[in-house]
């Protein structure tokens, strides 16, 4: 959890001291303290009464006091240095106190490590040692001692708001709902920013709690009495729609609409909801009105110009970011979208002209060279898109343009090279590194190099021989090879971790019934998938075809006309012709293959299953 509302980082902690003052006594004590921890958080000795984990409470109390321990150690909380004068006691006992409970933390007693924290915290009112006390009482999962901390520290330093939203959450997890509402509204003036930042951060604190209701009872207890203040209803709202109750939320927003029809971020999330909600043409229609009061609202004809993208108007889409391109022509994200959807309309010449104007600008330089490669291969210009994918060399499209880089190199005839370029893209990244060695191995099976492409997926399975993927595509290259024992061995290593995994119980259930006579065995594998997949078209024909070699035509013709319903896939059409002309309608049969061949002139599975029949 990221600490960034600790005291110190964005308000004046009340204990704060300047750098240039000389430290007081306790100061000094908290600092020797450190130096026998090591300058480093104290982390217990194995021990059986030490927390197996931190508690939830730690990663969510509040935003800047209670912080996870790393992972991979049980950590305690880091001592604080405080800044208040010693009162009522001596330096040297509260030394001792101070080592005895940083000692019992490193072992584990955590219960010790509270009591003589929350001593010296009494004693010396240092509320650095007080928010020292909550963290170990949560660490430890000690309500009660927890509670004793944070009200300490309340009391100390009652302007703070962390420790009055920490103490708020303490009392909520602990039934206590009025008290937490007090300590909530009693922290609000106290925020730099006033209503405008007090409310945000109450509402982000308590949409963490587990107890929705209770988080929202609480929210609109707070904000019921400033029906006209619009951060506080404006962050009700917000914690409505995160606690999935939409419903209520626009109703509170349709308030605040009413009192300031024009505020861009109220309509946005207003009607984000609403489209949320299936309502789109409600959505639309609430942005249209507020454009044609306030032209000149960008950021809300941006929200519209997306909701018109999701509903598929793509032609009032393009007409929306037109506008927004001329009136904000430096605005990157404008351009990028508007790019994006001119390629998606295949408006290729105008989307070229919005990635080479961000190029231009040296803004979002890997995406728009991206996308440039895919426009100049979708125009077969193979070297102004290698030129493009050469050129994406970080961000989340890296390793997909540079696949493609290897891929076009190997369709223009330059192997080596585009095995090279991959080999040099070897990744630490394991997911990153199996994704180039199956596009190295599929490159080379386009080719019809089996041996090769058997090496590539050999050696990738050395450095990850559990590896699903490469299993699985291993076992499709052992097909073409005609290499079933191999086949059946990956798809059932696969099987044997994965029982319920359907495109290995297809696989291996087809290629029984297409290749060998176990039918039964076929069947049952393609009954499983069928069950998890009942409406893939693959599957279906696969359960077509094992009924078909079973001899079940009818039932076979039923599977088959269905899979051929849900995509007319020249190898479906291969199917479904054979089994019609074998139960008789030959001529059905061969006007399927011809019009499948209509679209698919070239394709192997259609001539080869036209040219046995007709003959």
């Amino acid at each position: 959890m990221t600490d960034q509302s600790r005291p110190g980082s964005g308000h004046d902690h009340p204990a704060r001291e300047s750098a240039t003052r000389p430290l007081s006594p306790l100061a000094l004590i908290m600092g020797a303290s450190l130096m026998i921890s090591g300058c480093a958080d104290m982390m217990p000795e194995k021990d059986s009464s030490a927390p197996a984990e931190p508690s939830e409470a730690v990663q969510g109390v509040a935003p800047a006091v209670i912080e996870a321990p790393t992972s991979g150690a049980e950590q305690t909380p880091a001592p604080a240095v405080g800044g208040s004068e010693v009162a009522g006691s001596s330096s040297e006992d509260n030394l001792y106190k101070l080592l005895v409970a940083e000692i019992a933390g490193r072992r584990g007693r955590m219960d010790l490590s509270l009591e003589n924290y929350l001593e010296v915290a009494r004693t010396t009112r240092d509320p650095a040692v007080a928010e020292r006390a909550v963290r170990i009482a949560v660490f430890a999962r000690d309500q009660e001692g927890g509670l004793e901390a944070a009200g300490l520290w309340t009391e100390i330093a009652p302007e703070s708001t962390d420790a009055r939203q920490v103490y708020a959450a303490l009392l909520l997890r602990a039934g206590e709902i009025d008290t937490a509402v007090r300590q909530l509204d009693a922290a609000v003036p106290n925020f730099a920013g006033g209503s405008a930042e007090a409310y945000p951060r109450i509402s982000d604190m308590l949409a963490r709690e587990r107890d929705k209701a209770v988080a929202v009872a609480v929210m609109a207890r707070l904000v019921g009495g400033r029906p006209d203040d619009l951060h506080a209803q404006s962050s009700y709202a917000r914690l409505l729609a995160r606690s999935g109750q939409t419903d209520r939320a626009l109703e509170v927003y349709e308030k605040i609409l009413a009192l300031d029809p024009d505020d861009q971020q109220t309509l946005i999330t207003y009607a984000r909801l609403l489209q949320r909600q299936g309502k789109t043409e409600a959505a639309l229609g609430t942005l249209a009105s507020a454009l044609a009061r306030r032209p000149q609202s960008d950021r809300v004809r941006l929200t519209y110009a997306r909701l018109l993208v999701d509903s598929k108007q793509y032609n009032d889409a393009l007409d929306q970011f037109a506008r927004l391109s001329k009136r904000a022509p430096d605005n990157a994200d404008v351009r990028y979208a508007y790019g994006l959807l001119l390629m998606q309309t295949n408006n290729l010449k105008e989307a070229e002209a919005q990635f080479k104007e961000l190029i231009a600008r040296r803004e979002r330089l890997p995406v728009a060279y991206y996308y440039l490669g895919q426009i100049a291969e979708s125009r077969e210009d193979i070297e102004a898109a290698l030129a493009a994918y050469r050129k994406v060399n970080d961000g989340e499209h890296r390793l997909n343009a540079q696949i493609r880089a290897a891929v076009l190199l190997a369709e223009s005839g330059r192997l080596v090279q585009a095995r090279a370029h991959l080999q040099g893209l070897r990744s630490d990244n394991s997911q990153q590194a199996i994704r180039i060695y199956r596009a190295e191995a599929e490159i080379l099976t386009k080719r019809k190099d089996f041996a090769d492409a058997m090496q590539v997926y050999n050696g990738a399975l050395q450095d990850f021989p559990s590896d699903t993927d490469l299993l699985y595509s291993r076992a499709m290259l052992a097909e073409k090879m005609n290499d079933l024992v191999m086949l059946e061995q990956d798809l059932r290593s696969i099987l044997s971790r994965e029982p319920n995994n359907a495109d290995a119980l297809n696989a291996l259930g087809y290629t029984l019934a297409d290749r060998t006579d176990r039918y039964t065995e076929a069947y049952e594998l393609v009954k499983r998938a069928y069950e998890l997949k009942p409406d893939d078209h693959y599957v279906i024909d696969s359960m077509g075809w094992t009924l078909y070699r079973m001899g079940r035509h009818q039932e076979a013709l039923t599977h088959l006309r269905r899979a051929m319903e849900l995509n007319g896939d020249p190898e479906i059409a291969a199917h479904l012709g054979e089994v019609l002309w074998m139960t008789g309608d030959k001529k059905a049969a061969i006007d399927l293959w011809d019009t499948a061949l209509e679209s698919k002139p070239d394709d192997p599975r259609l001539l080869d299953v036209k040219k046995r029949f007709k003959q």
